[in-house]
């Protein structure tokens, strides 16, 4: 394929159609309701989790945001990707099973720019969510305490959408494959607890059973198992955040305590960033070509 080829391909009429796509899918979503509900739901969450985080005898204090992201970690890691799975896993499946994936490609569209354009505005509908949900939140706790560190709150709200259009490419992909939606909904489910649970122990069975899981309590693991957690994305986000927050270096790493130094120089924020945009893009891409083939593209 020639280069001048490729750069037609991906044209400003190209992008227009996707985009069409994408605010067609972003407005049909947001006609729920429940959309509205999940981001004040973030919101709520945001400063609950500020002012109840910690309670010591009858002390109520707000914990500045810093403190307040360490106590979120533990339920974004859960609610982004759950909210990333409703949103996807019938993305494509549901239009299958309903008949409307017929209309959809007897538009002027190619069936890249189908699947692009879906993304997108699922991606959109749940960015808006999460931003304005912690958004909100972030500013009610940042009027309550002092000393805001603005970057690091930002850096959370960013690595959090990154990993909810990781789960959404994935549960896409997943609904391009099955050919019911049940089935997709079950694999998407599988996908969250491969990585949220199923990972961890086989990482310590495989350490078990090569160089010992003292050493990654020690900090001293062999460089080819911090390799490996690149292919887990919540790993990944998780590595993206105790960078950059050291209140969280402690919880984000599964080794190392909280050394720098005991992690290889390629545990770098834009590294993580770029990691978790493959995250996004591969999935993506293999659901393109298999969609392609599915409907004789």
């Amino acid at each position: 394929m020639k280069w001048v080829d490729i750069m037609d391909h991906f044209s400003k009429e190209m992008w227009a159609r996707v985009f069409l796509m994408a605010k067609k899918e972003y407005k049909q979503l947001f006609r729920n309701r429940w959309i509205v509900v999940i981001s004040g739901l973030f919101m709520i969450l945001t400063v609950l989790v500020s002012h109840y985080g910690t309670i010591s005898g009858d002390s109520r204090e707000w914990n500045d945001l810093e403190n307040t992201v360490r106590y979120l970690t533990a339920y974004i890691e859960y609610m982004v990707p759950i909210f990333a799975l409703i949103l996807g896993y019938g993305s494509v499946v549901r239009e299958r099973e309903r008949g409307t994936m017929e209309l959809i490609l007897s538009y002027p569209l190619d069936r890249g720019e189908v699947i692009a354009g879906k993304f997108l505005g699922l991606w959109g509908v749940l960015c808006t969510c999460v931003i304005a949900g912690l958004g909100l939140g972030g500013f009610v706790i940042s009027r309550q305490v002092e000393n805001v560190v603005w970057s690091e709150f930002y850096l959370f709200i960013l690595a959090a959408v990154l990993l909810g259009g990781v789960y959404i490419s994935i549960t896409m992909l997943l609904s391009i494959i099955f050919d019911s939606s049940n089935y997709a909904m079950s694999g998407s489910i599988f996908v969250l607890f491969l990585f949220s649970f199923i990972w961890l122990f086989s990482m310590v069975a495989l350490a078990e059973l090569t160089f010992g899981w003292k050493q990654v309590e020690a900090g001293n693991p062999p460089r080819w198992y911090f390799g490996i957690q690149f292919f887990n994305p919540v790993l990944i986000w998780y590595t993206l955040l105790a960078l950059n927050i050291p209140a969280l270096r402690e919880w984000a790493m599964e080794f190392g305590g909280e050394e720098p130094g005991y992690h290889p120089e390629y545990y770098d924020t834009w590294i993580m960033i770029a990691l978790l945009l493959v995250w996004i893009a591969v999935p993506l891409l293999v659901g393109e070509y298999i969609f392609k083939r599915q409907e004789g593209g």
